[in-house]
Formats: C-alpha cells, structure tokens, sequence
C-alpha cells in the first residue's frame, strides 16, 4: 500500500457512514485521512491541505446533483497532482467521458468492495502524474 511517508487522501461522501467506513479503513492502511459530506467541507479541505488523492461521490445534495464533477474541476485547477477517484452509482458513457476531460483519473460504480477501491487507490498513487 502507502509508502513510509503517509499519503494524504480526502474523502467526500453525503453519506456520513460510508466516510467513516472508508476513512477508517485507509487510515488502517497507513493514510492521512479527511473527510467532507457536502461540497462546501470538501473545497474548505482542499483550500486548507494538500491531498494526494481524492475520492469523491458524485451526487452530494440530490439525485440530479453533480458535485462530484465540480470537485473534479477544482482539483485540476488548484491542485494538478492530485489524483481523483469518482464514485457513482450512476455510471454512464457520457459521465465517464465528462469525467475524463476534468481529470478525474477513475470512475468507479458504488458499491466498490474495499480491496477493490484499496488497489486502484495504490496503482493511482504509484504513478505520479
């Protein structure tokens, strides 16, 4: 997984278990974790610290909301670096391609079993960008 030096990952979710779910499981693994459940806490995160990767839902405040790709939009600009994982359980085509002209390095559907985010988030941060 991480390499000695901890890696700083922000987690943005509205579901405020699935933040501590994830933040748990990669702070076990040896990352410094944050989390945010709206937009406003997450782009509050990242003006504050630099992440070295961020995993995002897509929808934050409604079942048309796409919070998600604004995060996408703001990392890019603010923070190149930075990798980005969206999750959705929306994935379609024209997400996927929307997605990729932000940045966003992977779209992932929800549910993501553990293990499975854990790899892709090892592989993203093995390559730096």
């Amino acid at each position: 997984m991480p390499s000695c030096v901890p890696r700083n990952l922000l987690i943005v979710d509205d579901e405020t278990v699935l933040c501590w779910v994830l933040g748990r499981f990669f702070a076990s693994a040896g990352y410094k974790v944050d989390s945010a459940t709206d937009l406003n806490e997450a782009l509050e995160h990242m003006k504050r610290s630099r992440y070295d990767l961020v995993i995002s839902d897509l929808r934050l405040s409604g079942t048309q909301s796409e919070e998600g790709l604004i995060i996408a939009e703001w990392v890019r600009e603010s923070s190149p670096a930075t990798r980005m994982v969206l999750l959705t359980a929306f994935a379609t085509p024209e997400l996927g391609t929307r997605a990729q002209a932000l940045g966003v390095d992977l779209v992932l559907s929800k549910p993501q079993p553990l293990p499975d985010l854990a790899e892709h988030v090892s592989q993203l941060l093995e390559v730096p960008r």
